[in-house]
């Protein structure tokens, strides 16, 4: 009897520790992909950090908060049902693009000599600003479709509006004569 209450404390204690672990291993994987904490360690740098490591650090969070504006304009329109085309396609393309200007400015981030840091940060700056021109271009067409679409419905609910006025304006007298029970 005590033999077996040994062994099922044993598993217990197994069962515990594998979920503790698991768990463990969860809740940092996803701190390490946290997008607000990276932005958060970016927004420290662009104070702290030397003056071409403060312009990487603000390349890279201009380049992110594009994509994550992109990101949430599609988001928006799927989910009105605004019609998008091949804008979808456009913005992975996109965030494929933004996704090698992060390499490419992490590298400099990481060079240690300040001049080579500076050069690397004037190569890429080119590459940033027509990213993030590229990415206002997308979602002013997102907004531009979905404002055209929402004109439309404003329109086809005005007609409708109007067609009931009419129709209550009709049927009015007849509602109000005297003698009549509706």
């Amino acid at each position: 009897m005590l033999t077996t209450l040994a062994v099922i404390a044993g598993v217990g204690a197994l069962v515990l520790l594998t979920t503790v672990g698991l768990t463990g291993w969860w809740v940092v994987r996803r701190i390490r992909r946290s997008r607000a904490l990276r932005r958060g360690a970016l927004s420290v740098r662009t104070i702290a950090a030397d003056p071409a490591g403060r312009r990487i650090a603000r390349q890279r969070l201009a380049v992110q908060r594009a994509t994550d504006a992109t990101d949430r304009a599609l988001v928006d329109a799927r989910a009105h049902g605004r019609p998008l085309g091949e804008l979808p396609a456009v913005a992975a393309r996109l965030a494929g693009a933004a996704a090698e200007i992060e390499d490419r400015l992490r590298l400099a981030a990481g060079e240690p000599d300040p001049a080579l840091r500076r050069a690397l940060a004037d190569d890429v700056d080119d590459a940033v600003r027509e990213h993030g021109r590229l990415s206002t271009e997308l979602r002013a067409c997102l907004l531009r479709t979905g404002a055209a679409v929402g004109d439309a419905r404003l329109q086809r609910a005005g007609t409708s509006l109007a067609l009931e006025v009419d129709a209550l304006a009709a049927w009015g007298p007849a509602y109000g004569a005297p003698g009549r029970v509706a």
